[in-house]
């Protein structure tokens, strides 16, 4: 009874968030490209400092989505939401889009750039499909976050998230999901 009422909020909850289904920009999606590259290129070489033992993940990874610049805030009930591009063999295929809600301990806001390797064909595939969802956990961030702690493949898809700042103390249950709009 306990876990159906936690089911049900946390459904309640993630459906009254303005989460990140598509892109919101009013601008062409051509040209939220073009504002997206100079801060997805930060965002990689970031993450290359942040993670020099996975900095040739960009070259040996099947694909990859950098998010430059997820936003987070929460009072009990929480959401983010952030945009970004995908690339497959080092090429530029798609925009993406990142958001999720949370409810649980938590206050505060922060920011955050992540970066999703896909180990194979198979786990980009369901990247693509909107199958590729992660549970969210706990964190406390003050002034500028730092990285998370070293990451590896699991299920074909390897996390990285890093910099940032905000403040935000929290314990929740909660999920992101992802778009996947592929570049013509």
């Amino acid at each position: 009874m306990k876990n159906a009422s936690i089911t049900v909020a946390l459904g309640l909850a993630l459906c009254s968030l303005p989460v990140a289904c598509g892109p919101s920009s009013s601008l062409p999606p051509e040209e939220q490209v073009k504002l997206l590259k100079g801060d997805v290129a930060t965002a990689i070489e970031t993450c290359k400092d942040k993670y020099p033992t996975k900095a040739d993940q960009f070259k040996k990874a099947y694909a990859y989505a950098v998010y430059p610049s997820v936003g987070k805030g929460g009072l009990i009930v929480g959401g983010f939401e952030g945009k970004g591009l995908v690339y497959e063999g080092g090429s530029l295929v798609a925009r993406s889009s990142i958001g999720g809600g949370t409810l649980g301990a938590q206050i505060g806001g922060q920011s955050f750039s992540e970066v999703l390797f896909f180990e194979n064909k198979a786990a980009f595939e369901k990247f693509k499909r909107g199958e590729t969802a992660f549970q969210a956990g706990g964190s406390a961030t003050a002034g500028t976050a730092s990285a998370s702690a070293a990451n590896d493949y699991k299920d074909g898809v390897m996390v990285l998230t890093f910099g940032g700042g905000g403040l935000m103390l929290e314990g929740v249950i909660g999920g992101q999901t992802f778009s996947y709009e592929p570049i013509k």
